[in-house]
């Protein structure tokens, strides 16, 4: 299996690329999209730069990488809206399809990789079962670090 889980705080990761998940509404207000933010503010203005000639149905499924203090952050574009609802804001097929990007980019540069641990499940309301499955899947052939909180 090429996905390991560690505990620890993903901001901290060493890994060449962190990802994220991030939604197609140029709104980066709340859970890992904040705190990432917060932490390299050119992510921000980057983000909006690549949202603003698109349709949010453009973007769904992309992927956005953004040079940050010598590391790559990846925007991975799971989601179309967001909101504080129970309904499930992750598209698991864009959620897929961009996570497949990310990884043939880092294969092909030979770049380490990191996501939280429960990527698309927490304020998008996804499954953990749906997505660790895809995330085995997707890199069964590739290294992964997720990174969980204690």
């Amino acid at each position: 299996m090429a996905v390991t889980i560690i505990a620890g705080d993903l901001l901290e990761a060493k890994e060449d690329i962190v990802g994220h998940q991030v939604n197609c509404q140029a709104v980066m207000g709340s859970g890992v999209a904040k705190l990432l933010k917060t932490k390299y503010p050119n992510l921000y203005t980057s983000y909006l730069d690549y949202c603003k000639d698109k349709t949010p149905e453009e973007l769904l499924g992309t992927l956005q990488l953004v040079d940050v203090q010598g590391k790559l952050v990846a925007n991975i574009f799971g989601q179309l809206t967001y909101g504080r609802s129970k309904k499930v804001y992750t598209d698991y097929a864009a959620l897929k399809e961009a996570l497949l990007s990310l990884k043939n980019y880092a294969k092909e540069h030979a770049l380490t990789v990191a996501l939280p641990y429960g990527i698309g499940c927490g304020l998008a309301n996804g499954s953990w079962e749906i997505v660790g499955k895809m995330l085995k899947e997707t890199f069964d052939d590739y290294e992964v670090t997720l990174y969980q909180i204690q």
